[in-house]
């Protein structure tokens, strides 16, 4: 039975873990750092990805014996958050509501932390939690997180399914996956059931953005979808040629497309909108 590679721990996890200890939305965070991952829309998916990241976080303290930052990072900041709390008044509007304007400030700022306490002392342990946490973070990045490689899995960097969906089609590395992307470009996953184009984008842009480390440079005709780009663009990146070619990058000679053939009907009779056989294939 193959062994399905442990995944890796990148530095979008450890940027989206720094987004939700500072607030920010999970679904936000999600959205900017961790697209890749599948789609945001099944909460409990993002869920299990932080309760993972989390426990990732905290084995990796251990093995360097820091046992205490290994519980920190286990702490939800959001236990102790003071939303729905209200903010409690500045020490001046306070005096100016209680008729303390006259008495000294020592005096109003013992009737204030008296009224708000509670408050007071939640909003700094949070502010100390994070603070702790995003330090915490810092350290465990430097030694935890590593860089996308050519011969590394797909199973190391994705969700398991979707990583599983890519094996199944035959790309079963990076270094495939980039390949493809730069060979067939914003059509790469056309052919790979449960792959849409917002998950295909998502897994491009990562893709993209990790070129360097993969060693495969994605050329920018990858982001442009075919249909739209005009056919002396499309000639800059591909030559005119019949050469072997991805259907998506084959720019037929002008006088072989088809486009004055013999039997070509008037446009506005046509159910396709394709000028020449080409178009009409991948239409």
């Amino acid at each position: 039975m193959t062994q399905i590679p442990r995944r890796h721990l990148s530095r979008e996890h450890f940027a989206f873990a720094r987004a939700l200890a500072q607030g920010v939305d999970a679904r936000a965070a999600w959205e900017r750092y961790l697209r890749y991952e599948g789609e945001r829309g099944d909460f409990r998916q993002v869920k299990t990805l932080i309760g993972w990241i989390r426990q990732e976080f905290a084995a990796a303290a251990r093995r360097e014996a820091k046992f205490g930052t290994a519980r920190l990072v286990l702490i939800d900041p959001a236990r102790l958050s003071t939303e729905g709390t209200p903010s409690p008044p500045s020490l001046e509007d306070f005096a100016a509501a209680c008729g303390m304007e006259d008495f000294s400030e020592a005096e109003q700022l013992e009737a204030y932390r008296e009224a708000h306490g509670d408050s007071m002392r939640k909003g700094q342990r949070r502010e100390r939690l994070v603070r702790a946490q995003l330090q915490a973070l810092h350290w465990l990045e430097d030694l935890a997180a590593q860089d996308p490689g050519p011969g590394d899995s797909v199973h190391a960097w994705f969700a398991p399914v979707l990583a599983q969906r890519l094996e199944s089609a035959g790309l079963p590395t990076l270094f495939a996956l980039a390949t493809r992307i730069h060979g067939m470009g914003s059509a790469w996953h056309a052919a790979i059931p449960a792959i849409g184009r917002v998950k295909g984008e998502s897994v491009r842009e990562w893709i993209t953005a990790h070129q360097a480390t993969i060693g495969v440079r994605i050329g920018a005709h990858a982001a442009i979808r075919i249909s739209t780009v005009d056919r002396s663009e499309l000639a800059a990146v591909v030559p005119a040629g019949a050469a072997l070619v991805p259907l998506e990058k084959f720019v037929p000679p002008g006088a072989l497309d088809g486009s004055a053939g013999r039997y070509r009907a008037p446009r506005e009779l046509c159910m396709l909108a394709a000028d020449n056989d080409h178009q009409a294939i991948c239409a």
